[in-house]
């Protein structure tokens, strides 16, 4: 979670838009813990979200929607300055060799050398040095909340037993199931259609051409045969209960209300716990991660002494 974020931050302020000269007070936005963030340098790393939202340029500085992402960047910037604080007061450090090698692989990342990506940093009004201090902070960041985060999150065998051996289907190797679907519109009268398909008077082809709205819609809402990993997982704990020939009782895919008619099954070899251990400690992790990573954050923010002046 972390790590992927990190280095999408870095990236981001990497390859970020020129920056647009403008007549600016360099006013102070914030004071964490003693530590100035500036409005000129608050702007310079909020280039790509006023870009992207059209508000680029000394005509917005005043627009609602500037305040609003300054205010943004801001709150991201306040808990990146205290989560540097606390991993230098931990020692935390990170050597020029480590900031260099993640340079190389985001460049790689975008098809450059690192020589070409240092050169494009130039052009675009950036210095290297300005570029590798984001860099080491966004490396600092993630082992402080390895350190802080990830060690408090314990997954045990229990558990991951136990979510093996309740979503089995999920760990097909090659089972596939052949499918045609039909999506109801908001105002279908779903109770009625449902009969008419029980009771005989419509073939489920007929149903899907008069009443979907989903994809196939010519073809009787024919899916065809998709592999069991390819299923979302509502409708493969409807199907795997399913006979051949079958069509489901009503069920939600989203914000919509649907019906399944299952055609054939085939189910694939199962993959063992051993294959999938891994694969299922990362899912059952990510939620605890997060929630873990907020109170860490919510921790220092209510320990620090923040004066926002934006």
């Amino acid at each position: 979670m972390a790590s992927r974020f990190l280095i999408a931050l870095a990236a981001v302020v990497m390859f970020a838009a020129p920056v647009y000269a403008e007549q600016l007070v360099n006013k102070i936005a914030a004071v964490v813990n003693g530590d100035i963030v500036t409005l000129y340098d608050l702007k310079q790393l909020a280039i790509p979200e006023l870009k992207k939202a059209g508000v680029l340029g000394p005509k917005y500085a005043d627009s609602p929607k500037v305040k609003s992402i300054l205010s943004d960047v801001l709150d991201n910037v306040v808990s990146e300055k205290l989560f540097l604080q606390d991993a230098e007061r931990r020692g935390i450090t990170v050597k020029e060799a480590e900031i260099e090698n993640e340079l190389r692989k985001i460049a790689q990342q975008r098809g450059m050398t690192l020589e070409k990506a240092k050169e494009q940093i130039l052009s675009e009004g950036l210095t290297i040095e300005s570029v590798k201090e984001r860099v080491r902070a966004s490396i600092i960041r993630q082992r402080l909340l390895g350190l802080m985060v990830g060690r408090k999150v314990v997954i045990t065998k229990e558990e991951v037993q136990r979510f093996y051996d309740e979503h089995k289907s999920e760990f097909a190797a090659d089972g596939k199931v052949e499918v045609s679907l039909l999506v109801f519109a908001p105002t279908a009268d779903i109770k009625d259609v449902h009969s008419e398909l029980s009771a005989g008077k419509i073939s489920f082809e007929e149903a899907v051409q008069k009443y979907s709205v989903g994809p196939g819609k010519e073809q009787g809402g024919y899916l065809g045969e998709l592999g069991v990993k390819d299923v979302s997982p509502q409708m493969m704990a409807v199907v795997q209960d399913m006979k051949n020939g079958s069509v489901s009782d009503v069920l939600s895919l989203g914000s919509s209300k649907a019906l399944i008619k299952l055609h054939s099954k085939t189910k694939g070899s199962l993959r063992s716990l051993e294959e999938v251990a891994q694969e299922i400690e990362a899912k059952l992790r990510a939620p605890r991660l997060e929630a873990s990573f907020k109170d860490y954050a919510e921790k220092l923010r209510n320990n620090a002494v923040v004066d926002v002046r934006l």
